[in-house]
């Protein structure tokens, strides 16, 4: 059994996307897969079964034979994390997860451990990362979407430091258009004399990272004013109404698909979004809009969700979500596979790993 644990270098990576894409380039090569979540920090209840958001999206997605809690043995809950914190011997979570592992690697050829961003992570269950990687003698792949090219390769260097041959390589993914060529031509073949491999430079792509509206309405905790039948609308990149309503509009009229994030009070705002292909409006600060702003967004088709939080805080929110909620959608997985055939060098990440 080979253990490949995909790990990203920075947050919304595109790391699950290529998790699911790597194990169902696998399956069709007739490998049986599993994939395994050692510690995981984002809850949810699976038929009342306690496991990670990302792994209940694998099971629904890959129809695993599994147990949620299985593929995610270990989630750090508010009640879990005050435990450890309060002096809890972390050594039985250890023991859970290895004892996990052990059930899902079971007859597999490959499989898949995803990480959740950082080698130490884990080392209060007292089994991080880097030091479960060891143990099962895997091979780690990183990704980045390479915001910072000199912090992406300090941090690639350390990874080689730390793992050895144990590194198979990284794929850089949703990857800003203007960094795409200096990446391809510049930063791969420093690497390679590092003895580090590029498997593929993925291009930024809307349509994996967008959203629906129902997805924004609930990870904002939102209120819906009205077009309750359009929440299933798809949400590709968001603006923010801060500006005056020139400068607004003109930003409003370059982004499609948007949804646009104002406060409340600013009618000026909301009636310019709604002149152009916006899918929703975000208000902030819990200010209700006027009649005019609520007429005229029903009349569009357009949803009007109210947030408590300020500007600033939801577009916090904004970012995080769309960089979580991206895959977690079973009809872009076709899409998905698509697009990761198109830039990833399958055959030289299959030979490195030994299949």
């Amino acid at each position: 059994m080979i253990a490949l644990f995909v790990d990203s270098l920075s947050e919304y990576s595109g790391k699950n996307t290529v998790c699911l894409c790597v194990g169902i380039k696998l399956r069709g090569m007739k490998k049986s897969v599993g994939f395994f979540k050692p510690l995981g920090v984002f809850p949810t209840h699976v038929g009342g079964v306690l496991t990670d958001e990302d792994m209940a999206f694998y099971k629904e997605a890959l129809h695993l034979d599994e147990a949620p809690d299985e593929l995610c043995p270990v989630v750090l809950t508010h009640e879990l994390l005050s435990d450890l914190l309060g002096g809890k011997p972390a050594g039985a979570y250890a023991e859970k997860t290895k004892d996990a592992f052990k059930k899902v690697s079971g007859g597999k050829d490959v499989t898949i451990i995803v990480g959740i961003g950082h080698f130490r992570s884990g080392t209060m269950i007292s089994l991080s990362e880097a030091d479960f990687m060891k143990e099962t003698g895997g091979k780690i792949l990183l990704t980045d979407s390479v915001v910072y090219v000199n912090r992406t390769v300090d941090c690639l260097l350390e990874a080689k430091q730390e793992f050895g041959e144990n590194l198979a390589g990284v794929i850089f993914n949703r990857v800003e258009a203007k960094k795409k060529r200096f990446i391809e031509t510049v930063m791969t073949p420093y690497l390679a004399s590092k003895g580090i491999d590029v498997f593929g430079v993925i291009p930024e792509d809307p349509k994996l990272a967008a959203v629906t509206v129902r997805q924004i309405l609930h990870s904002l905790n939102g209120r819906l004013l009205c077009c309750e039948d359009k929440l299933d609308g798809i949400v590709e990149r968001f603006a923010i109404g801060a500006m005056n309503v020139d400068a607004a509009l003109r930003q409003f009229v370059r982004v499609r698909e948007k949804a646009v994030i104002t406060g409340g009070d600013r009618s000026d705002i909301m009636l310019a979004a709604l002149e152009t292909s916006t899918k929703c409006l975000v208000l902030t600060g819990n200010l209700y809009p006027n009649d005019v702003v609520l007429s005229r967004a029903q009349q569009a088709g357009v949803p009007v969700i109210l947030v408590s939080h300020d500007t600033s805080e939801t577009v916090e929110r904004f970012e995080a979500m769309m960089g979580r909620l991206s895959i977690r959608d079973t009809s872009k997985v076709d899409y998905a596979v698509g697009v990761m055939s198109s830039y990833i060098n399958y055959d030289a990440l299959f030979r490195k790993l030994g299949l």
